[in-house]
C-alpha cells in the first residue's frame, strides 16, 4: 500500500489524503459507489461490479484491481489492468473513474502511473489497451500521453440514456468507444490480408504502434467448411459484437441469416472483429461490405490474431458530432467518415 499522497485543487481551495491500493474484501460497496457515481446505473458489465466475482479474478492473476481511498475508507478512484480472454495476449485497461467530486486534483494520474507498474511487470502481454468512451476526451489524452495509439471506433453500441443517464445526450443515440493500443513485445511476425481499399490506413496505425506488417491484398476463398466465429448480444443497447476468427464456406449463409433477423430490429448495431491473420479475410470483408459494414479500424496486436474492426449502423444517423476524440484520433475518425460508403 502506498502511504498516503495530498492532492489538491486550487480553484476550489479543497485537499484530500489519498491511498492506493489493491482491492480487497469488504470494499465491493464503495467501489461500486465509485463507479456508479460516473456511469449511474448504466455501467454494463455488471459482473466487475460483483466483490466475489473480481476478487476471484484477482487471486487468479486475472486482474489487478486498484482503489484510492481516503482515510475516512471512501473509494474515490478505481482502475484495473485485466488479461484478456478474447484477445489472448492483450491485456485490457478498464473501471478507469475518479469520483465528480475530486477530479481535476490529479488523482486518475497518479493513480494510473501504479497500475502501469503492475501492467508492465506481466509476462506474455503483446500489447495495452483500453476501450475509452468518447463523449469526452480527457481520459484519451491520459492514453495519448502515454504512448497510446489511436487503432479504432467501436461504433454505436451503447444507448446513452442506459449507458450513462446523466449526461444530457440525444435519448435516440448511441455511445460509441475509441479502441486504444500500446506495443509491449518487440516481435511481429504475421502477414496480414487486408482488402486494398484500407490497406494504406492500416499500415499506417500499425507504423504507429511501432510494427511493420506484411500486406496480402489476394482475394481467397475459404478452404475450410466451417466459421469459426462467436457472437454475444448487448440486449439493454440492441445491439451485437461478432468475432470471426476464420471464414469458412459456410460464412454467406450464416452472414446472410443473421443479418436477416438483426434487419428486422429497430435500432439494432453490430460490431464485428475480422481476424486479418485468417487467409481469407479480404474474401469475408467482401461479404459483410455487401451486407452494409464498413471500417471502423483496428484491434492489434494479440498472440495469434490481428483484427479489423467492422461496424453495421443500419439506416441509422451517425452522430459524429457526439464522439470526441483527443487530437490524435481526428485522422482516424476523418478516414472512417470518409470511406463510410464505400
Amino acid at each position: 500500500m502506498d502511504s498516503g499522497l495530498i492532492f489538491e485543487n486550487r480553484e476550489k481551495g479543497r485537499s484530500v489524503n489519498v491511498c492506493f491500493r489493491l482491492f480487497r474484501q469488504g470494499d465491493g460497496e464503495q467501489f461500486c459507489r465509485c463507479i456508479e457515481d460516473f456511469y449511474g446505473g448504466g455501467y454494463p458489465y455488471k459482473e466487475y461490479l460483483d466483490e466475489e466475482f473480481l476478487l476471484e479474478k484477482c487471486a487468479a492473476g486475472e486482474m489487478t484491481v486498484l482503489c484510492g481511498v481516503t482515510p475516512e475508507g471512501e473509494i474515490i478512484s478505481t482502475s484495473a489492468v485485466r488479461k484478456d480472454e478474447e484477445f489472448c495476449g492483450s491485456a485490457l485497461l478498464m473501471l478507469r473513474v475518479v469520483k465528480k467530486a475530486y477530479r481535476g486534483m490529479g488523482i486518475g494520474k497518479a493513480q494510473e502511473e501504479r497500475l502501469f507498474r503492475y501492467a508492465e511487470g506481466q509476462e506474455g502481454i503483446c500489447s495495452l489497451y483500453a476501450d475509452v468512451m468518447t463523449h469526452n476526451s480527457i481520459s484519451q489524452g491520459s492514453l495519448a500521453r502515454r504512448g497510446f495509439v489511436y487503432c479504432g471506433i467501436r461504433l454505436m453500441l451503447y444507448r446513452n440514456p442506459v449507458m450513462v443517464p446523466g449526461l444530457m445526450l440525444p435519448s435516440e443515440g448511441k455511445m460509441s468507444q475509441a479502441v486504444m493500443c500500446r506495443r509491449e513485445c518487440r516481435e511481429f511476425d504475421k502477414a496480414l490480408y487486408c482488402p486494398s481499399q484500407h490497406t494504406g490506413e492500416v499500415q499506417r496505425i500499425y507504423h504507429e504502434l511501432g510494427v511493420e506488417c506484411r500486406m496480402d491484398q489476394t482475394l481467397r476463398l475459404p478452404v475450410s467448411e466451417k466459421t469459426q466465429m462467436g457472437w454475444k448480444e448487448e440486449k439493454e443497447h440492441n445491439s451485437y459484437i461478432w468475432t470471426v476468427q476464420k471464414i469458412g464456406t459456410d460464412f454467406p449463409d450464416r452472414l446472410s441469416d443473421r443479418m436477416g433477423q438483426i434487419r428486422r430490429r429497430e435500432d439494432a448495431t453490430v460490431l464485428c472483429y475480422l481476424n486479418l491473420c485468417d487467409s481469407s479475410a479480404v474474401y469475408g470483408y467482401e461479404m459483410l461490405r455487401k451486407e452494409g459494414f464498413f471500417f471502423t479500424g483496428l484491434k492489434p496486436l494479440q498472440i495469434k490474431e490481428e483484427y479489423m474492426l467492422l461496424a453495421y449502423t443500419g439506416g441509422q444517423v451517425i452522430r459524429y458530432e457526439d464522439i470526441h476524440l483527443h487530437e490524435d484520433g481526428e485522422r482516424l475518425l476523418s478516414y472512417i467518415r470518409l470511406h463510410q460508403n464505400d
